[in-house]
């Protein structure tokens, strides 16, 4: 069972966000693929994206590595944003910046997540829109 181009674009969605994180660096391969290097919170994992396969269930595949990656990594789907416990003395500037910038870098990451499993359900749609024209 193939799936159409509208699957390949899932993965360019992943990687263009996966790319916006610090941290991720790209290499690309002869066939085409792509190999992210990961590295978060001093954890560091590769992951081989090939959008040119065909086959749904690879495309699963991939999909699970791409989902165990991130929770080997410690990047737990829908977790809410906890900050460090404020001092006693008042932020200043530069630590309500830093803070605005962590809380922005988890809400990458967590998109992440949320586009993997869009793109999952997408998948499954196809495949069972495909079974259906084939039974009628």
């Amino acid at each position: 069972m193939t799936v159409s181009n509208k699957q390949n674009r899932w993965f360019e969605k992943i990687i263009n966000q996966l790319l916006s994180l610090p941290g991720v660096e790209r290499q690309n391969k002869e066939d085409g693929g792509v190999i992210l290097n990961l590295n978060y919170n001093g954890k560091y994992a590769k992951i081989t994206i090939t959008p040119s396969i065909s086959e749904i269930r690879d495309q699963k595949s991939q999909y699970q590595e791409i989902r165990n990656t991130l929770t080997q990594l410690g990047v737990i789907e829908g977790q809410n944003f906890v900050p460090p416990k404020r001092t006693r003395n008042p932020m200043t500037p530069q630590m309500i910046a830093l803070r605005a910038a962590q809380q922005k870098e988890f809400n990458a990451w967590q998109e992440v997540w949320k586009i993997v499993r869009h793109a999952e359900i997408s998948l499954d749609r196809e495949y069972e829109l495909s079974i259906m024209k084939d039974y009628y």
